[in-house]
Protein backbone atom coordinates (compact mmCIF):
# COMPACT_ATOMS: atom_id res chain seq x y z
CA UNK A 1 0.00 0.00 0.00
CA UNK A 2 1.59 3.61 -0.94
CA UNK A 3 2.81 5.09 2.22
CA UNK A 4 1.52 8.92 1.02
CA UNK A 5 -1.63 10.41 1.56
CA UNK A 6 -3.02 12.90 0.15
CA UNK A 7 -6.31 15.13 -0.70
CA UNK A 8 -8.02 13.81 2.51
CA UNK A 9 -7.71 13.86 6.81
CA UNK A 10 -4.78 11.64 7.35
CA UNK A 11 -4.00 10.55 11.31
CA UNK A 12 -1.87 7.83 12.57
CA UNK A 13 1.51 7.03 10.83
CA UNK A 14 0.65 9.31 7.98
CA UNK A 15 0.55 12.31 10.04
CA UNK A 16 3.86 13.94 11.46
CA UNK A 17 5.22 17.03 13.40
CA UNK A 18 2.69 19.84 14.61
CA UNK A 19 3.59 18.63 17.74
CA UNK A 20 4.20 22.91 18.97
CA UNK A 21 0.76 23.63 17.20
CA UNK A 22 -0.99 20.44 18.10
CA UNK A 23 0.07 21.27 21.81
CA UNK A 24 -1.36 24.92 22.06
CA UNK A 25 -4.32 23.90 20.36
CA UNK A 26 -5.43 21.77 22.78
CA UNK A 27 -4.31 23.54 26.16
CA UNK A 28 -5.90 26.60 24.69
CA UNK A 29 -9.25 24.94 24.20
CA UNK A 30 -9.12 22.92 27.42
CA UNK A 31 -8.05 25.87 29.46
CA UNK A 32 -11.47 27.39 28.44
CA UNK A 33 -10.60 29.83 25.86
CA UNK A 34 -11.39 30.45 22.39
CA UNK A 35 -9.19 30.10 19.22
CA UNK A 36 -8.97 31.10 15.42
CA UNK A 37 -6.46 29.24 13.44
CA UNK A 38 -6.30 29.69 9.50
CA UNK A 39 -3.82 29.06 7.00
CA UNK A 40 -4.48 28.64 3.20
CA UNK A 41 -5.88 25.34 1.85
CA UNK A 42 -3.41 21.98 1.50
CA UNK A 43 -1.53 23.38 5.24
CA UNK A 44 -3.04 20.15 6.71
CA UNK A 45 -5.49 22.05 8.90
CA UNK A 46 -8.13 19.72 9.14
CA UNK A 47 -5.73 16.37 9.88
CA UNK A 48 -4.69 18.69 12.60
CA UNK A 49 -7.45 19.54 13.98
CA UNK A 50 -8.99 15.79 14.01
CA UNK A 51 -5.76 14.74 15.78
CA UNK A 52 -6.36 17.46 18.51
CA UNK A 53 -10.14 16.45 18.34
CA UNK A 54 -9.24 13.10 18.92
CA UNK A 55 -6.70 13.60 21.61
CA UNK A 56 -9.35 15.97 23.58
CA UNK A 57 -11.97 13.16 23.23
CA UNK A 58 -9.60 10.72 24.87
CA UNK A 59 -9.29 13.44 27.85
CA UNK A 60 -12.56 13.21 28.35
CA UNK A 61 -13.66 16.38 26.50
CA UNK A 62 -16.89 16.30 24.03
CA UNK A 63 -16.13 17.59 20.79
CA UNK A 64 -18.21 18.86 17.72
CA UNK A 65 -16.93 19.18 14.19
CA UNK A 66 -19.11 21.55 11.84
CA UNK A 67 -18.51 22.36 8.38
CA UNK A 68 -19.65 25.79 7.09
CA UNK A 69 -18.84 24.77 3.98
CA UNK A 70 -21.87 22.53 3.69
CA UNK A 71 -24.35 25.29 5.34
CA UNK A 72 -26.15 27.30 3.12
CA UNK A 73 -29.32 28.06 5.10
CA UNK A 74 -30.27 28.57 8.69
CA UNK A 75 -32.72 26.10 8.57
CA UNK A 76 -29.60 23.41 7.44
CA UNK A 77 -27.13 24.92 9.88
CA UNK A 78 -29.82 23.92 13.09
CA UNK A 79 -30.45 21.07 11.84
CA UNK A 80 -26.60 19.38 11.07
CA UNK A 81 -25.60 21.22 14.19
CA UNK A 82 -27.98 19.98 16.25
CA UNK A 83 -27.42 16.77 14.87
CA UNK A 84 -23.45 16.57 15.85
CA UNK A 85 -24.23 18.03 19.37
CA UNK A 86 -26.64 15.17 19.68
CA UNK A 87 -24.36 12.51 18.49
CA UNK A 88 -21.90 13.26 21.09
CA UNK A 89 -24.36 12.92 24.37
CA UNK A 90 -23.85 9.58 25.91
CA UNK A 91 -27.49 8.88 27.02
CA UNK A 92 -30.46 6.64 26.05
CA UNK A 93 -32.52 7.42 22.74
CA UNK A 94 -35.29 8.19 24.28
CA UNK A 95 -34.24 10.47 26.73
CA UNK A 96 -32.41 12.40 24.45
CA UNK A 97 -35.38 13.14 22.57
CA UNK A 98 -37.61 14.05 25.53
CA UNK A 99 -34.97 16.43 26.55
CA UNK A 100 -34.21 18.14 23.56
CA UNK A 101 -37.83 18.55 22.98
CA UNK A 102 -37.71 20.88 26.34
CA UNK A 103 -34.71 22.32 25.23
CA UNK A 104 -35.39 23.64 21.73
CA UNK A 105 -38.19 25.85 20.94
CA UNK A 106 -40.04 25.13 17.56
CA UNK A 107 -39.04 21.65 16.84
CA UNK A 108 -40.48 18.20 17.37
CA UNK A 109 -37.35 15.34 17.67
CA UNK A 110 -38.20 12.38 16.81
CA UNK A 111 -36.04 8.58 16.17
CA UNK A 112 -35.98 6.36 14.24
CA UNK A 113 -33.17 3.33 13.43
CA UNK A 114 -31.34 2.28 10.40
CA UNK A 115 -30.94 -1.00 9.24
CA UNK A 116 -27.84 -2.29 11.66
CA UNK A 117 -29.87 -0.63 14.78
CA UNK A 118 -28.12 2.59 14.75
CA UNK A 119 -30.59 5.71 15.98
CA UNK A 120 -31.37 8.55 13.42
CA UNK A 121 -32.13 11.77 14.81
CA UNK A 122 -34.62 13.96 12.90
CA UNK A 123 -37.26 16.28 14.00
CA UNK A 124 -39.57 18.45 11.86
CA UNK A 125 -41.06 22.46 12.53
CA UNK A 126 -43.94 23.33 14.69
CA UNK A 127 -46.19 25.23 11.84
CA UNK A 128 -45.72 29.00 12.29
CA UNK A 129 -43.00 28.48 15.06
CA UNK A 130 -40.44 31.52 15.46
CA UNK A 131 -37.58 30.35 13.92
CA UNK A 132 -34.76 32.47 15.80
CA UNK A 133 -35.74 31.50 19.14
CA UNK A 134 -34.94 27.90 17.76
CA UNK A 135 -31.66 29.57 16.33
CA UNK A 136 -30.72 30.41 20.03
CA UNK A 137 -31.66 27.50 21.55
CA UNK A 138 -29.55 25.29 19.52
CA UNK A 139 -26.94 27.60 19.74
CA UNK A 140 -27.21 27.36 23.50
CA UNK A 141 -27.57 23.60 23.41
CA UNK A 142 -24.00 22.45 23.98
CA UNK A 143 -23.87 24.79 27.35
CA UNK A 144 -27.06 23.37 28.22
CA UNK A 145 -25.37 20.15 28.11
CA UNK A 146 -22.17 20.71 29.75
CA UNK A 147 -20.46 21.33 33.05
CA UNK A 148 -17.95 21.69 35.05
CA UNK A 149 -16.85 18.42 34.80
CA UNK A 150 -18.69 17.91 31.34
CA UNK A 151 -16.23 20.63 29.08
CA UNK A 152 -17.81 20.91 25.42
CA UNK A 153 -15.35 22.17 22.64
CA UNK A 154 -17.12 22.90 19.11
CA UNK A 155 -15.00 23.18 15.82
CA UNK A 156 -16.32 25.22 13.29
CA UNK A 157 -14.53 24.70 9.77
CA UNK A 158 -14.63 27.35 7.03
CA UNK A 159 -16.14 29.58 9.43
CA UNK A 160 -15.97 32.92 7.00
CA UNK A 161 -18.56 30.92 4.89
CA UNK A 162 -20.77 32.41 7.82
CA UNK A 163 -21.58 35.53 5.89
CA UNK A 164 -24.12 33.24 3.24
CA UNK A 165 -26.71 32.94 6.82
CA UNK A 166 -28.19 36.44 6.42
CA UNK A 167 -24.59 38.01 6.65
CA UNK A 168 -23.59 39.67 9.67
CA UNK A 169 -26.90 38.99 11.14
CA UNK A 170 -26.18 35.83 12.04
CA UNK A 171 -23.06 36.52 13.24
CA UNK A 172 -24.12 38.65 15.83
CA UNK A 173 -26.81 36.71 16.84
CA UNK A 174 -24.07 33.56 17.52
CA UNK A 175 -21.65 36.27 18.93
CA UNK A 176 -24.33 37.46 21.42
CA UNK A 177 -24.97 34.07 22.87
CA UNK A 178 -21.50 32.17 23.00
CA UNK A 179 -20.12 35.08 24.35
CA UNK A 180 -21.96 34.02 27.75
CA UNK A 181 -20.82 30.32 27.64
CA UNK A 182 -18.56 29.06 30.65
CA UNK A 183 -18.06 25.63 30.27
CA UNK A 184 -17.83 25.72 25.79
CA UNK A 185 -14.88 26.18 23.99
CA UNK A 186 -14.95 27.51 20.19
CA UNK A 187 -12.59 26.72 17.28
CA UNK A 188 -12.91 28.91 14.60
CA UNK A 189 -11.17 27.56 11.32
CA UNK A 190 -10.42 28.55 8.11
CA UNK A 191 -9.09 28.90 4.16
CA UNK A 192 -9.75 31.98 3.23
CA UNK A 193 -7.66 33.54 5.78
CA UNK A 194 -8.03 37.44 5.02
CA UNK A 195 -11.91 36.87 5.45
CA UNK A 196 -11.54 34.80 8.45
CA UNK A 197 -9.16 37.48 10.52
CA UNK A 198 -11.03 40.55 9.35
CA UNK A 199 -13.70 38.63 11.49
CA UNK A 200 -11.92 38.56 14.45
CA UNK A 201 -9.49 41.76 14.15
CA UNK A 202 -12.13 44.43 12.75
CA UNK A 203 -13.37 46.05 15.29
CA UNK A 204 -16.79 46.98 13.60
CA UNK A 205 -17.44 42.99 13.17
CA UNK A 206 -18.94 40.79 16.46
CA UNK A 207 -16.16 38.36 17.26
CA UNK A 208 -13.53 41.10 17.47
CA UNK A 209 -11.42 40.33 19.83
CA UNK A 210 -13.35 37.04 21.36
CA UNK A 211 -10.87 34.46 20.05
CA UNK A 212 -7.06 34.41 20.44
CA UNK A 213 -5.61 34.25 16.52
CA UNK A 214 -3.11 31.51 15.68
CA UNK A 215 -1.55 31.28 11.55
CA UNK A 216 -0.20 27.57 10.46
CA UNK A 217 2.53 27.65 9.29
CA UNK A 218 4.20 25.21 7.00
CA UNK A 219 5.73 22.04 7.99
CA UNK A 220 9.55 21.96 8.88
CA UNK A 221 11.39 21.37 6.80
CA UNK A 222 14.22 18.83 8.72
CA UNK A 223 11.16 17.08 9.71
CA UNK A 224 9.50 16.84 6.28
CA UNK A 225 13.25 15.34 4.79
CA UNK A 226 13.40 12.93 7.61
CA UNK A 227 9.75 11.66 7.29
CA UNK A 228 10.45 10.72 3.81
CA UNK A 229 13.56 9.04 4.40
CA UNK A 230 11.43 6.85 6.88
CA UNK A 231 8.69 6.08 4.44
CA UNK A 232 10.54 5.33 2.06
CA UNK A 233 12.79 3.12 3.70
CA UNK A 234 9.70 1.52 5.32
CA UNK A 235 9.48 -0.45 1.99
CA UNK A 236 13.09 -0.42 1.14
CA UNK A 237 13.05 2.30 -1.04
CA UNK A 238 16.52 4.21 -0.41
CA UNK A 239 15.71 8.21 -1.11
CA UNK A 240 18.80 10.28 -0.44
CA UNK A 241 18.74 13.42 1.68
CA UNK A 242 19.38 15.62 -1.40
CA UNK A 243 16.76 14.40 -3.10
CA UNK A 244 14.18 14.41 0.11
CA UNK A 245 15.42 17.97 0.33
CA UNK A 246 14.88 18.99 -3.34
CA UNK A 247 11.59 17.95 -3.32
CA UNK A 248 10.62 19.42 0.01
CA UNK A 249 11.91 22.82 -1.28
CA UNK A 250 10.43 22.74 -4.63
CA UNK A 251 6.72 22.49 -2.97
CA UNK A 252 7.36 25.21 -0.64
CA UNK A 253 6.74 22.63 2.19
CA UNK A 254 3.32 22.66 1.64
CA UNK A 255 1.91 19.26 3.10
CA UNK A 256 -0.38 18.43 0.46
CA UNK A 257 2.06 18.82 -2.18
CA UNK A 258 4.76 16.57 -0.24
CA UNK A 259 2.65 14.16 -0.19
CA UNK A 260 1.45 14.28 -3.71
CA UNK A 261 4.93 14.27 -5.48
CA UNK A 262 6.02 11.26 -2.96
CA UNK A 263 3.60 9.53 -4.15
CA UNK A 264 4.32 9.79 -7.14
CA UNK A 265 7.54 8.67 -6.98
CA UNK A 266 6.85 5.92 -4.65
CA UNK A 267 4.53 4.56 -7.80
CA UNK A 268 7.10 4.57 -10.21
CA UNK A 269 9.95 2.70 -7.97
CA UNK A 270 8.45 0.73 -5.84
CA UNK A 271 8.91 -2.46 -7.94
CA UNK A 272 12.45 -1.27 -8.67
CA UNK A 273 13.50 -0.70 -5.19
CA UNK A 274 15.95 1.37 -6.91
CA UNK A 275 18.03 4.20 -5.29
CA UNK A 276 16.06 7.86 -5.78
Amino acid sequence: MNPFKYGKIVSGNYFYDRKTELARIKSTLAGGNNLVLYAPRRYGKSSLINKALIELEKEGYNTVYLDFMSIYSREVFIKNYSKAIINKVNSPTEKIVKKLGKLIRGIVPSVSFDSFGNPQFSFSWIEGNDKESTLEDVLNLPEKLANRKNHWIIAFDEFQEITKLNGESFEKTLRSIIQHHKNVSYLFLGSRTHLLKDMFSNKNRAFYNSAMLMNLNVINKEDSVLYLEKKFFSDKIKITKDVANYLVERVNSIPYYIQFVASEIWQQVINKKEII
